[in-house]
């Protein structure tokens, strides 16, 4: 059976978007299938084979698919990306989730030595083929705390994104183990805090100052070990350091965090972990859901006070 070609013009409205994008908004294309079609070589872009969904076209482009009717063009398994010291577990248009590791800054501080998170991304992008490649900061989570972080790639994206976050819609789960025993099982802290001018450390403050913020989070007991708690913790403020700051705050500070608490001969970091993500997608109202396992390291810090060694 011959191939069916059918072809379409990239519009203004079009540049910038990818060949993906292109064929499901413009042809009717599922992105299931725009995926299919690129992987199966259908799809040309001015007389060239695409290869990639996330080519990117420009005003004036023509785009080719030449199918067979009636086949069915399934898109290819995703491979989940992975860069020094991160895995991207999503991406699309509008944005891109990542799975950091600990030890790896978010965003670059001071000057940009190409270490951070975003710096390590945009240079996957550039080398990928992406020109002008951008990613902007919708929250960030501690250098020493892994797991996971979404930035947005357009400006669009951003302010969707941000409008969620200032709502607290989406849903942040975090695991982490405290020193002590936690109680009650369930309960929920609240604190203003504070950024210290010249230490920068973050403090718990009193007597309703202005510049203080307003912090609020809860919080579950998962397992009571000798002499330390494993909580998971559900963000509902985003303040930075909150987290590490509140616990030690309530006497429970996390195990290995240097700066609010003590170090531990068990683990090289704080015992802090960003589980799970979820909100909504920027564009189409779609529920988007991603978690991280728990790293090797807290795992192995489980396991040494299950034995009872000393922290």
């Amino acid at each position: 059976m011959g191939a069916t070609v059918r072809s379409v013009e990239a519009g203004s409205d079009d540049a910038g978007r990818t060949v993906q994008r292109v064929l499901h908004d413009r042809l009717g294309v599922s992105n299931a299938e725009a995926k299919g079609l690129i992987a199966a070589g259908c799809v040309r872009r001015n007389g060239r084979r695409v290869d990639k969904p996330d080519t990117r076209v420009a005003a004036s482009d023509r785009i080719e698919v030449a199918a067979e009717a009636g086949r069915r063009y399934a898109a290819v398994a995703p491979v989940r990306r992975a860069g020094d010291g991160y895995r991207v577990l999503h991406e699309d248009d509008d944005l891109v989730v990542v799975d950091k590791e600990a030890g790896v800054l978010t965003v670059p501080a001071g000057t940009a030595d190409g270490s951070s998170l975003v710096e390590r991304l945009l240079a996957a992008y550039r080398k990928r083929g992406h020109r002008d490649p951008v990613l902007r900061v919708v929250h960030r989570i501690d250098r020493y705390t892994s797991g996971l972080v979404v930035f947005a790639r357009s400006h669009p994206a951003l302010l969707e994104l941000k409008r969620q976050f200032k709502a607290r819609s989406p849903e942040r789960i975090y695991l982490a183990v405290a020193e002590g025993d936690v109680t009650p099982d369930r309960g929920r802290y609240e604190h203003d805090l504070e950024e210290d001018a010249k230490s920068l450390k973050v403090r718990v403050v009193r007597g309703g100052r202005r510049t203080a913020q307003r912090a609020t989070l809860g919080y579950r007991v998962l397992e009571r070990l000798p002499r330390a708690t494993f909580v998971e913790v559900a963000l509902e403020t985003g303040r930075r350091n909150q987290i590490r700051v509140q616990f030690a705050e309530e006497g429970h500070p996390l195990i290995g965090d240097r700066a609010y608490g003590r170090p531990s001969p068990l683990i090289a970091r704080v015992a802090l972990h960003a589980h799970r993500l979820a909100f909504t997608s920027p564009r189409g109202c779609r529920p988007l859901r991603f978690e991280s396992p728990l790293p090797g390291d807290i795992r192995r810090l489980l396991r040494e006070l299950r034995g009872h060694t000393a922290f």
